[in-house]
């Protein structure tokens, strides 16, 4: 009887005990792959880091493209005509205003106006 007690508890303790086990044994493992995947994650940022440290600087901008990238929408003529110089073209649409300027390397930019006079949006040479 006491032998057959003994294995009852045992049994009781098993049953007990066991889900925790597996369960603790459960996020061991999730753990585990977390850091893993840390770990393959640092290598590519570092390596991605090299990557960047190889590279060239960048190209620096042309300068007859300078100008063009200090123009902000809601410019008004005067300041655009400060930044970039007299139009080689001028058209009236109506409700808006294109001006046009010859780049030296041969390509057109063009700044567009709204009717308040303001700029809205532009196009490098």
């Amino acid at each position: 009887m006491e032998k057959c007690r003994s294995c009852w508890i045992a049994l009781v303790l098993f049953v007990v005990a066991a889900p925790q086990a597996f369960a603790q044994s459960s996020v061991d493992a999730r753990v585990q792959r977390l850091e893993e995947n840390i770990q393959v994650l640092g290598r590519r940022v570092g390596a991605l880091e090299a990557q960047l440290r190889e590279q060239k600087t960048l190209a620096p901008v042309a300068s007859d493209k300078v100008p063009w990238r200090k123009l902000k929408k809601g410019m008004s003529k005067e300041e655009v005509e400060q930044l970039l110089g007299s139009p080689s073209d001028v058209s009236e649409y109506g409700s808006f205003t294109v001006w046009r300027y010859q780049s030296p390397s041969g390509g057109i930019g063009t700044v567009r106006f709204s009717a308040n006079s303001r700029a809205e949006g532009w196009n490098e040479p």
